[in-house]
């Protein structure tokens, strides 16, 4: 998208903010790694370890009692790519208990973290969602409904439907895809009390509408989650997960990554994380090894120090890489 473009729709935001109140927000995340495949030289490059690219992403919301714009723009270190992950507006009814949301909406209502690498949601669409904050405290219900381009008969078969339960122990969330092949979200989390930091449950299917399909075959994603906190410093825990397909003779892919952290001292987190990893059911399988070192500065940004070994049963594929970088995770 041409950033000319892009300072279109922020002039919208600053014209619809005019007379309401107007936030900016952003977030960056730059990095670099050296990565030494066996039996190759060493490259360099910039890589952060979760975003990949160097990001900044920038926001921008006017907002007024009822209702606000918002703008929601990628600018990633590459060729100057810019891309536009929402612009939308919003209304709210009935003291905010029913709101309204159109155009290209970059938010999750429900939406799975239990592995916050890899977040599952349905909802971010350009088109229009409905929420609606139910009489009982907490549960909140809602669709949403694309429009690109479909013909209007397909248009009611391509709903999105979802619900969340937020409380202060917990939270769940399920919701339901009915384009893309029918796809499918549950997930319930146990957010921590005393000793227990948290234990949750994710349930994820994709490829339902062709279960049995080789062409499209569907899956089935469980993850699960459990952290204890052993003393002060120190916490625990262990996050597995095991992917199943609709064709029967498909191999059962599983991996198992504990963890740990120890606080070193105020800001200073050391991490240490175990990785294994088998497409087929322990045929083959392949171990990572990554210990972290995160240092806190004030407000919400921090440095790290990563370092990744990967031993592969395809010896090809081992490596160990070398990162650095820093996340600012608020402007």
């Amino acid at each position: 998208m041409k950033k000319g473009m892009i300072f279109s729709l922020l002039l919208c935001v600053l014209v619809c903010g005019a007379f309401a109140q107007l936030t900016f927000n952003g977030e960056a995340y730059v990095g670099a790694r050296v990565d030494k495949i066996f039996n190759k030289d060493e490259t360099v490059d910039l890589f952060h370890r979760k975003k990949g690219n160097p990001l900044f992403n920038f926001t921008a919301s006017a907002v007024r009692e009822n209702y606000g714009v918002k703008l929601d723009v990628d600018f990633v270190g590459v060729a100057n790519n810019i891309s536009v992950n929402g612009i939308y507006g919003w209304a709210g009814f009935m003291d905010d208990a029913l709101h309204f949301s159109i155009g290209q909406i970059s938010d999750s209502k429900y939406i799975s973290n239990l592995d916050p690498d890899d977040e599952v949601f349905f909802d971010q669409v350009k088109g229009f969602r409905v929420d609606y904050k139910t009489p009982i405290e907490g549960l909140n219900a809602g669709a949403a409904f694309r429009a690109e381009g479909q013909l209007m008969e397909d248009f009611f078969k391509r709903i999105i439907l979802g619900a969340s339960y937020i409380h202060p122990m917990g939270n769940a969330v399920v919701s339901y895809d009915m384009g893309n092949n029918h796809r499918f979200l549950f997930a319930a989390n146990y957010t921590g009390m005393d000793d227990l930091t948290d234990a949750g449950i994710e349930i994820y299917g994709k490829n339902l509408a062709s279960w049995e399909s080789r062409g499209y075959t569907g899956e089935l994603q469980f993850r699960e989650k459990i952290g204890y906190r052993i003393m002060r410093p120190l916490t625990v825990s262990m996050l597995m997960g095991q992917k199943f397909f609709g064709i029967s003779d498909s191999d059962v892919q599983l991996f198992f990554r504990p963890s740990a952290s120890y606080r070193i001292m105020p800001g200073l987190t050391g991490f240490l994380t175990l990785e294994a990893n088998t497409p087929n059911y322990f045929d083959t399988t392949d171990f990572y090894i990554t210990p972290c070192l995160e240092y806190t500065l004030k407000g919400t940004a921090l440095i790290y120090v990563e370092y990744q070994l990967k031993l592969s049963e395809y010896k090809r594929d081992s490596y160990h890489r070398f990162g650095f970088g820093i996340d600012i995770k608020a402007f």
